[in-house]
């Protein structure tokens, strides 16, 4: 759809996008091989992807900076990625997970808790998140204990986890591991409360442990974005995909991912990366005027008449902080009768 909008509206420089793609698998060694199939084959100047962080990582390190090629992710969420050496060369469109974790810590204190333990897939993810949550809480973590996926007993994990008794858990890792984590918390009978990372906050997820194992269990998400951009990419979306999950794979931060690409290589005149990458904020970031979704040509048309801009499309507001991260409002949830019921919004002004 971003691809098709761009290049209706006469596409960056007068010139068409062109996609090429790759599958990473969700694994590093595969995802770096496809990168450089991508940069060194197709001679791409601009990369998109991955979703895993781990994956994202692994292809910034090897790949993007090193070859100094722009590389904007949608979808990976790890802390880590803010703090990568790159050169002002990675942005993302999705949020960083250190908001979660900071809010996660809030949930925690606000319920005037002391202690609590973190339990976290062990992966770029989950590491970055557990180091972010325990330098944010205030209480005492009493632990910190990371576990792989696929296992048919959590009892070590679980143990670990409870050695010294905490009253809450913050859990970050994914539904597949998780029912089986939860419904084995349960049956053993550990008590306490646990606030669960967005990735956990799902129908599915609720039905597969069961309402009455996660009745009152906190959550933190972001704040999905709403408007007439939204709204509008939502049915556009359905029509052209009418058999497609429009939250997989986060569609919205995708679109915006390649339009702010297209406009910065407008911007800067060129698509050098290292030239479209300073541009990447002033068609962005505030102050100027406003394009939104399916408007990329008005978009083009104001940088060719000398018009500062500032592009947000259906995945919210696009603004590029410092380290190549945009920022979203929290949304802390509790389940409630089978359902997860909005508590409080945090603004993200209040996380930066």
């Amino acid at each position: 759809m971003a691809q098709e909008d761009i290049n209706a509206a006469g596409g960056p420089l007068g010139r068409e996008i062109e996609l090429f793609d790759e599958d990473s698998e969700t694994n590093s060694t595969a995802g770096v091989n496809s990168a450089n199939s991508l940069v060194n084959t197709q001679n791409v100047s601009g990369l998109i992807g991955a979703v895993s962080s781990g994956v994202t990582i692994s292809i910034a390190q090897s790949v993007s900076i090193p070859n100094e090629i722009l590389h904007i992710t949608s979808a990976s969420s790890s802390p880590t990625i803010s703090t990568l050496d790159d050169n002002d060369l990675v942005f993302r469109t999705r949020t960083n997970d250190r908001f979660i974790a900071q809010v996660m810590a809030q949930v925690i204190e606000d319920e005037g808790v002391d202690s609590a333990a973190v339990l976290y897939i062990n992966n770029d993810f989950g590491a970055a998140l557990a180091d972010t949550f325990e330098e944010t809480f205030s209480g005492t973590t009493t632990a910190t204990v990371g576990y792989e996926s696929g296992q048919s007993s959590y009892q070590q994990a679980l143990s670990e986890l409870y050695a010294d008794d905490p009253e809450f858990i913050a859990y970050a890792g994914y539904p597949e591991s998780g029912t089986t984590i939860l419904n084995q918390w349960n049956e053993e009978g550990y008590g306490g409360n646990w606030v669960l990372h967005t990735s956990l906050l799902s129908q599915d997820f609720l039905t597969n442990v069961g309402a009455d194992i996660l009745n009152g269990m906190y959550g933190v998400r972001t704040l999905p974005p709403t408007g007439d951009a939204t709204s509008t990419f939502e049915e556009d979306y359905a029509d052209a995909y009418p058999d497609a999950d429009l939250f997989s794979p986060y569609s919205w931060n995708s679109y915006d991912a390649l339009v702010s690409y297209a406009l910065a290589v407008h911007h800067a005149g060129t698509t050098d990366p290292n030239t479209v990458k300073e541009s990447m904020r002033p068609v962005s970031n505030p102050e100027g005027e406003g394009v939104s979704y399916a408007a990329v040509g008005d978009g083009f048309d104001l940088i060719d008449d000398g018009t500062a801009i500032d592009y947000s499309g259906p995945s919210g507001e696009v603004n590029y902080d410092e380290n190549g991260d945009v920022a979203s409002d929290m949304v802390i949830v509790q389940v409630e009768d089978g359902e997860f019921v909005d508590q409080e919004t945090i603004p993200a002004g209040d996380l930066i």
